[in-house]
Protein backbone atom coordinates (compact mmCIF):
# COMPACT_ATOMS: atom_id res chain seq x y z
CA UNK A 1 0.00 0.00 0.00
CA UNK A 2 1.23 3.98 -0.97
CA UNK A 3 1.91 5.97 2.09
CA UNK A 4 -1.61 7.67 1.14
CA UNK A 5 -3.47 4.54 1.28
CA UNK A 6 -1.57 3.30 5.00
CA UNK A 7 -2.70 6.90 5.84
CA UNK A 8 -6.27 6.76 4.41
CA UNK A 9 -6.79 3.09 6.50
CA UNK A 10 -5.12 4.04 10.10
CA UNK A 11 -8.02 7.07 9.62
CA UNK A 12 -11.16 4.96 8.58
CA UNK A 13 -9.78 2.70 11.70
CA UNK A 14 -9.51 5.35 13.75
CA UNK A 15 -12.87 6.61 12.83
CA UNK A 16 -14.43 3.59 14.07
CA UNK A 17 -14.33 4.49 17.96
CA UNK A 18 -15.26 8.38 17.44
CA UNK A 19 -19.18 9.84 17.53
CA UNK A 20 -20.95 10.78 14.51
CA UNK A 21 -20.08 14.38 14.94
CA UNK A 22 -16.43 13.73 15.66
CA UNK A 23 -16.34 11.49 12.05
CA UNK A 24 -17.85 14.04 10.30
CA UNK A 25 -15.09 16.83 11.16
CA UNK A 26 -11.90 14.42 12.00
CA UNK A 27 -11.28 14.95 7.74
CA UNK A 28 -10.31 18.16 9.15
CA UNK A 29 -6.69 16.87 10.96
CA UNK A 30 -4.24 15.65 9.85
CA UNK A 31 -3.79 12.38 10.64
CA UNK A 32 -0.32 10.17 9.98
CA UNK A 33 -0.10 6.35 8.85
CA UNK A 34 1.11 5.74 12.49
CA UNK A 35 -0.71 7.81 14.39
CA UNK A 36 -3.04 6.93 17.01
CA UNK A 37 -6.59 8.13 18.65
CA UNK A 38 -6.26 8.57 21.82
CA UNK A 39 -9.51 10.19 22.94
CA UNK A 40 -12.73 12.34 21.33
CA UNK A 41 -13.39 15.09 24.05
CA UNK A 42 -17.29 16.70 23.03
CA UNK A 43 -18.81 19.74 25.04
CA UNK A 44 -21.06 18.49 28.22
CA UNK A 45 -24.83 18.24 27.67
CA UNK A 46 -25.19 20.81 30.24
CA UNK A 47 -23.75 23.50 28.04
CA UNK A 48 -26.70 22.33 25.17
CA UNK A 49 -29.62 22.92 28.31
CA UNK A 50 -29.02 26.30 28.86
CA UNK A 51 -28.95 27.29 25.21
CA UNK A 52 -32.03 25.32 24.56
CA UNK A 53 -33.44 26.71 28.07
CA UNK A 54 -31.98 30.55 27.49
CA UNK A 55 -33.86 30.23 23.86
CA UNK A 56 -37.09 28.54 24.52
CA UNK A 57 -37.54 31.23 27.29
CA UNK A 58 -37.15 34.07 25.36
CA UNK A 59 -39.83 32.45 22.52
CA UNK A 60 -42.23 31.76 25.05
CA UNK A 61 -42.21 35.06 26.56
CA UNK A 62 -42.00 36.60 23.02
CA UNK A 63 -45.26 34.28 22.17
CA UNK A 64 -46.67 35.72 25.12
CA UNK A 65 -46.46 39.31 24.61
CA UNK A 66 -47.36 38.61 20.76
CA UNK A 67 -50.58 36.82 21.98
CA UNK A 68 -51.18 40.18 24.76
CA UNK A 69 -50.82 42.82 21.79
CA UNK A 70 -53.45 40.41 19.23
CA UNK A 71 -55.70 40.25 21.89
CA UNK A 72 -55.80 43.25 25.18
CA UNK A 73 -57.47 46.56 24.91
CA UNK A 74 -54.39 48.19 24.42
CA UNK A 75 -55.62 51.98 24.38
CA UNK A 76 -57.49 50.92 27.54
CA UNK A 77 -54.55 49.70 28.96
CA UNK A 78 -52.50 52.12 28.77
CA UNK A 79 -54.54 54.77 28.97
CA UNK A 80 -53.90 56.01 24.95
CA UNK A 81 -55.80 56.34 21.99
CA UNK A 82 -53.20 55.29 19.71
CA UNK A 83 -52.13 51.75 20.13
CA UNK A 84 -54.79 49.70 18.78
CA UNK A 85 -54.22 51.44 15.82
CA UNK A 86 -50.60 49.85 15.62
CA UNK A 87 -51.41 46.11 16.75
CA UNK A 88 -50.99 44.63 13.82
CA UNK A 89 -47.67 45.84 13.54
CA UNK A 90 -46.65 45.38 16.89
CA UNK A 91 -48.10 41.32 16.57
CA UNK A 92 -45.78 41.45 13.29
CA UNK A 93 -42.75 42.49 15.12
CA UNK A 94 -43.16 40.13 18.36
CA UNK A 95 -43.34 37.10 15.86
CA UNK A 96 -40.19 38.40 14.27
CA UNK A 97 -38.33 38.27 17.27
CA UNK A 98 -39.84 34.85 18.22
CA UNK A 99 -38.29 33.66 14.76
CA UNK A 100 -35.22 34.81 15.52
CA UNK A 101 -34.99 33.60 18.79
CA UNK A 102 -36.01 29.94 17.55
CA UNK A 103 -33.75 30.07 14.39
CA UNK A 104 -30.36 31.55 17.10
CA UNK A 105 -31.06 28.66 19.77
CA UNK A 106 -31.29 26.20 16.85
CA UNK A 107 -27.89 27.55 15.46
CA UNK A 108 -26.56 27.84 18.90
CA UNK A 109 -27.26 24.26 18.95
CA UNK A 110 -25.16 23.15 16.35
CA UNK A 111 -22.56 25.38 17.12
CA UNK A 112 -22.28 23.69 20.30
CA UNK A 113 -22.43 20.54 19.03
CA UNK A 114 -20.02 20.98 16.50
CA UNK A 115 -16.68 21.87 19.05
CA UNK A 116 -15.35 18.78 18.96
CA UNK A 117 -11.91 17.83 20.56
CA UNK A 118 -8.99 15.46 19.55
CA UNK A 119 -5.86 13.67 21.34
CA UNK A 120 -3.82 11.58 19.64
CA UNK A 121 -0.18 10.18 19.99
CA UNK A 122 1.20 13.19 18.30
CA UNK A 123 -1.01 15.92 18.83
CA UNK A 124 -4.06 17.82 20.52
CA UNK A 125 -6.70 19.30 17.33
CA UNK A 126 -9.51 21.23 18.11
CA UNK A 127 -12.46 22.11 15.75
CA UNK A 128 -14.00 25.04 16.85
CA UNK A 129 -17.36 27.24 15.63
CA UNK A 130 -17.80 30.59 16.48
CA UNK A 131 -19.93 31.29 13.99
CA UNK A 132 -22.06 29.13 10.87
CA UNK A 133 -18.78 30.87 8.42
CA UNK A 134 -16.13 31.31 11.24
CA UNK A 135 -14.53 27.59 11.95
CA UNK A 136 -11.35 27.78 13.66
CA UNK A 137 -8.48 24.48 13.61
CA UNK A 138 -5.74 24.52 15.91
CA UNK A 139 -3.04 21.40 16.16
CA UNK A 140 -1.08 21.70 18.62
CA UNK A 141 1.92 19.13 18.84
CA UNK A 142 1.53 16.43 21.96
CA UNK A 143 5.17 17.33 22.78
CA UNK A 144 4.73 21.35 23.26
CA UNK A 145 2.44 20.50 25.96
CA UNK A 146 3.82 22.10 29.13
CA UNK A 147 1.56 21.30 32.16
CA UNK A 148 -2.54 20.89 32.00
CA UNK A 149 -4.87 22.63 34.54
CA UNK A 150 -8.52 22.02 35.52
CA UNK A 151 -11.06 24.74 37.03
CA UNK A 152 -14.70 23.49 38.25
CA UNK A 153 -16.59 26.51 39.43
CA UNK A 154 -20.43 26.68 40.52
CA UNK A 155 -22.43 23.55 42.16
CA UNK A 156 -23.05 22.59 38.37
CA UNK A 157 -19.88 22.10 37.55
CA UNK A 158 -19.42 19.56 40.62
CA UNK A 159 -22.45 18.08 40.26
CA UNK A 160 -22.43 16.84 36.24
CA UNK A 161 -18.63 16.90 36.63
CA UNK A 162 -17.61 18.91 33.83
CA UNK A 163 -15.30 21.73 33.72
CA UNK A 164 -12.48 24.11 32.04
CA UNK A 165 -9.63 22.61 30.72
CA UNK A 166 -6.38 24.53 30.15
CA UNK A 167 -3.34 23.52 28.47
CA UNK A 168 -0.63 25.39 28.57
CA UNK A 169 2.07 25.28 25.81
CA UNK A 170 6.09 25.52 25.62
CA UNK A 171 7.45 28.66 24.84
CA UNK A 172 5.28 31.56 23.22
CA UNK A 173 2.50 30.05 21.87
CA UNK A 174 -0.94 30.74 23.21
CA UNK A 175 -2.62 28.12 25.93
CA UNK A 176 -5.30 26.14 24.67
CA UNK A 177 -8.49 26.76 26.56
CA UNK A 178 -11.70 24.23 26.40
CA UNK A 179 -15.03 24.85 28.41
CA UNK A 180 -17.36 22.35 29.45
CA UNK A 181 -15.44 19.16 29.07
CA UNK A 182 -17.16 15.93 30.57
CA UNK A 183 -15.26 14.54 33.67
CA UNK A 184 -12.43 17.12 33.22
CA UNK A 185 -10.13 15.10 35.30
CA UNK A 186 -9.76 12.32 33.59
CA UNK A 187 -8.98 13.89 30.34
CA UNK A 188 -6.43 15.77 31.87
CA UNK A 189 -4.96 12.88 32.71
CA UNK A 190 -5.20 11.03 29.86
CA UNK A 191 -3.00 14.08 27.67
CA UNK A 192 -0.63 14.10 30.90
CA UNK A 193 -0.15 10.56 29.82
CA UNK A 194 -0.14 11.13 26.42
CA UNK A 195 2.59 13.70 26.29
CA UNK A 196 4.83 11.36 28.84
CA UNK A 197 5.20 8.44 26.32
CA UNK A 198 5.77 10.53 23.53
CA UNK A 199 8.89 12.56 25.23
CA UNK A 200 9.64 8.22 26.34
CA UNK A 201 9.60 7.64 23.10
CA UNK A 202 10.83 10.49 20.89
CA UNK A 203 12.52 13.30 23.60
CA UNK A 204 11.84 16.63 24.02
Amino acid sequence: MSPQQLEEANRLKACENLSSEGRKHFKLIEFDANEKLIIEIRKHPVGLFIILFIGLLVSAATLLLAGFLATANLDSYFGTTSLNGLRGSMVAVSLLILIIALVGTLIGVFLYRSNVIYVTSEKIAQVLYASLFNRKISQLSIGDVQDVTVTQKGILAHIFNYGVLVVETAGEQQNYTFTFVPDPYGKSKAIVGTHEKNLVEYGN
